[in-house]
Formats: structure tokens, C-alpha cells, sequence
């Protein structure tokens, strides 16, 4: 993409509809669950005050984690308008409205002046670009210098089979499929930031399925099932739901795991 906005209409029919189909259901699953989030958490270190991007917010899950535990304020982008609705219903429904805005905009080209931000994160988002080191640089761009720009992703802990490789390709809409943690590592290294993590974390089905749990309330789940029935009456979601998850390996976790990496913004 070499830094071109990211145009949902233009990027396949597939990955669109993916997109939209988790917006109905009002559900982002983040390889890591929880577990992930807290450790962006100990990167970016939040208080009462700061003001954090969260990049690709989906409907708004980690941003609403932030403001309630922390207290500071969360600016959110998606490229999916269905999205920035259910965040915004998200933050209504937990009473941080006062703390947290959510806005469609592009990861290739955020509509925020330089060294606005105290710290950015991302979570599985920056795989859907095709030009990551440049995304990387773009979330630092809007960070103020020394700020912390952390993100979390999909990661292959072993060399998958040619098949399940083309699974998660084509579940997911990735232009690259799922990366190894020495390519993300190298991404970070590339980039305008001064690497400070970069840690691997291999995954069970159960400890990822409690990683999950702990995201989300039992109110949560309620509306996800709604909207799940709701949206597979759509010939389009059922196609995507069958090939995303219906047709998932069963040794599956022997070979993902997710990744944490971060670095501080230095002097250009």
C-alpha cells in the first residue's frame, strides 16, 4: 500500500463483509483476550489524564477497558462505520461517554496533528496492512516523543502446514496471512521506535477461550448471540462465518500464539 488510505470498498468483498459480520455481532476477538490487553497496559502505563489512540477499536472493547480502569481519555478509530456505532452504544451502555470518542478513520492516515497522543496501541489490526512499518510510524507520528506505542497480533509459534496457513489467509482477509514473531520483531526494529518489548506467547484452546471470557460480561455475550442469529440470515455473513470458523483445524493451537510489541517514540 506503501502508506495509500485504506478504502473498505476497494479492499475485496471478503475482508469487508468479515468486517462487517463482527460489527452485527458486536464482538472483535483479539488473539490474547484479556491477557493481551493488561500487558499493552503495563507497556503504555495509563492515568487519570492521558489521552491514548486506540487504532482499529472495533466495537470498542479495549477503549471502554481503558477509561474505566484507568480513568483517561480514548480516542478510537475503525475503518468500519458499523463499528464506531456499536463502540459509541458500548461506551453509552458503561457510562464513560465523558471519556472516550469514537471516529472512522484509516490507520494509513490518521486525522490527528504530530505528538498529539501519550501512548497509541493497536490490537490485531496492523496485520490487515500491507505496509506495516509504515503503519507503525504513522501511530508514532501522532505519539508525543518518550510516548509508548504498544500493539498486539496473531503469530504463528511454529511453521504451520501449507494448509492452515491458507485458513487463517482466508478467514481472516490478511494480504500476508499471519506473521512469525521475528517478523513483527524486525517490523518494530525498522520503524521510528526505540524497541523496548517484543514477547511471543504460544496458546492452548483453553487458556485462550478464558483469554476471551475475561473481555467480555455476561451482557456481552447476550448481545453477541442476538446479533450472531440476526446477521447469519444473510447469505453473505453465513459464507464468511463457515469459512472463518466453521472450518477451523483442531490442532489449530498447536502453532498460534500472539505477540506483544512496543516501543518509545524517538527523535526523527
Amino acid at each position: 500500500m506503501n502508506g495509500m488510505p485504506f478504502d473498505l470498498q476497494k479492499i475485496g468483498k471478503q475482508q469487508s463483509t468479515y468486517f462487517n459480520l463482527l460489527a452485527e455481532i458486536g464482538h472483535t476477538k483479539h488473539f490474547g483476550g484479556l491477557a493481551a490487553t493488561k500487558r499493552l497496559v503495563e507497556i503504555i502505563k495509563p492515568k487519570p489524564g492521558h489521552e491514548v489512540l486506540d487504532v482499529g477499536c472495533g466495537v470498542g472493547i479495549g477503549a471502554v477497558f481503558l477509561a474505566e480502569k484507568f480513568g483517561c481519555r480514548v480516542v478510537g478509530v475503525d475503518i468500519t462505520p458499523r463499528m464506531i456505532q456499536r463502540a459509541q452504544d458500548r461506551a453509552q451502555r458503561k457510562g464513560v461517554t465523558e471519556l472516550v470518542d469514537f471516529r472512522v478513520a484509516d490507520m494509513h492516515a490518521l486525522p490527528f496533528a504530530g505528538s498529539h497522543f501519550d501512548a497509541a496501541i493497536a490490537e490485531s489490526v496492523l496485520t490487515f496492512s500491507q505496509d506495516k512499518t509504515y503503519v507503525v510510524n504513522e501511530l508514532a507520528r501522532v505519539v508525543k516523543q518518550d510516548g509508548m506505542v504498544a500493539f498486539t497480533e496473531a503469530i504463528w509459534v511454529r511453521p504451520p502446514p501449507e494448509g492452515k496457513a491458507d485458513f487463517m489467509a482466508r478467514a481472516g482477509g490478511m494480504p500476508e496471512g499471519i506473521l512469525t514473531h521475528e517478523e513483527w520483531r524486525a517490523i518494530v526494529a525498522a520503524s521510528n521506535l526505540e524497541q523496548v518489548v517484543a514477547e511471543a506467547t504460544p496458546v492452548t484452546a483453553r487458556q485462550e477461550s478464558r483469554n476471551q471470557a475475561g473481555r467480555t460480561s455476561f451482557d456481552d455475550y447476550i448481545r453477541s448471540f442476538g446479533g450472531f442469529f440476526k446477521a447469519i440470515t444473510r447469505p453473505e455473513y453465513r459464507q464468511v462465518f463457515r469459512s472463518a470458523i466453521g472450518s477451523t483445524p483442531r490442532d489449530f493451537y498447536k502453532y498460534i500464539g500472539y505477540g506483544v510489541y512496543g516501543g518509545r517514540k524517538i527523535a526523527n
